[in-house]
């Protein structure tokens, strides 16, 4: 016999009007405790939850960036960031998951980005939203690492500070990395090569560029 949803348990408990399968506004139902976002070192949100009181996770609320081909006047572009989906999980007595929902696709309305060279050169495609979900997530990422790695931030500003405020306002870290690949100091050489304490044997140089978009 399967486990019972918890969501189905304290909906029969309370009696609660409403089921799984239709929407359900969680922020409404006064057993479950909302948890705050998780979100990677990338500034990406990853998930939240939803507990009952106890702490046992009911809801569990997933966020995935939708990456692929995007047609463009009859070219295929690769890698595109197209849009946003969220799925609800619905988890059993047992932590599982029982099933899950996945909500409407959120579709970026997609414009070209050229070079700016004088040319049709398309190097990407970008839309409001799209802008404005990237420039949070490099916002988060730059707060996750001032409080979780501080000696690392501090190196960051103090020997790079024009390229890493010119890639947080625009999102271009070109200048940055061939910035840190071109080092010649050799202290910060130094500091670059040491490994970050819980991601061994990851350098600082690989953290660094690793959360960069």
């Amino acid at each position: 016999m399967s486990a019972q949803i918890v969501l189905h348990h304290y909906l029969d408990k309370f009696q609660t009007l409403a089921n799984t399968l239709t929407d359900i506004s969680f922020d409404n139902l006064s057993f479950l405790v909302e948890k705050e976002p998780i979100y990677n070192m990338k500034g990406q949100k990853i998930f939240k939850s939803y507990c009952d009181k106890e702490g046992r996770e009911a809801i569990r609320i997933s966020y995935n960036r939708i990456v692929g081909d995007y047609e463009f006047n009859g070219t295929t572009y690769e890698n595109i960031f197209l849009g946003l989906q969220k799925t609800i999980h619905f988890l059993d007595w047992a932590g599982e998951i029982a099933y899950s929902k996945k909500k409407q696709f959120y579709n970026f309305d997609l414009q070209p980005v050229f070079s700016g060279d004088g040319t049709e050169t398309i190097i990407g495609f970008s839309s409001r939203k799209q802008r404005q979900v990237l420039k949070n997530e490099r916002y988060s990422a730059d707060e996750y690492l001032q409080s979780m790695n501080p000696l690392i931030y501090k190196a960051l500003y103090q020997n790079y500070k024009s390229e890493y405020e010119i890639y947080l306002i625009t999102g271009i870290s070109d200048s940055l990395v061939n910035a840190i690949n071109v080092e010649t100091n050799e202290s910060i050489l130094d500091f670059l090569d040491k490994e970050v304490y819980g991601f061994e044997p990851m350098t600082v140089k690989d953290f660094i560029i690793l959360n960069l978009q």
